[in-house]
């Protein structure tokens, strides 16, 4: 599959996996702006700045398009780029989640 201009390939294999045992009760999460989750028992997760480390070049990137003129090739590059940065403040945003959730349960 192609997904912003990368492709990826998936292989599918069957293996025997053990259930897990779950560890304790169930818990509270309560997920907020200030910070990212905070669980019952009083620890919390910070949030992920990943939009404001990316948010310069993103600009950057953003103000080139608007220069260009529309449809033409210098503009498809630099939308080209602009969506290579968007990806990477969603890939990075998907890994901080999983990651998160992963650690919780």
């Amino acid at each position: 599959s192609q997904s912003n201009g990368k492709w990826f390939a998936s292989i599918q294999t069957e293996r025997d996996v053990e259930i897990p045992v779950h560890q304790g009760a169930a818990i509270g999460v309560d997920m907020g702006i200030a910070r990212f989750a905070t669980l019952s028992d009083g620890s919390f997760y910070a949030p992920l700045n990943s939009f404001k480390r990316h948010e310069t070049a993103l600009r950057k990137a953003q103000q080139a398009m608007s220069r260009k003129t529309k449809f033409s090739s210098n503009w498809k590059k630099a939308k080209a780029k602009a969506q290579r940065i968007h990806s990477r403040i969603g890939n990075a945003r998907r890994d901080y989640l999983h990651k998160t959730s992963t650690t919780i349960s």
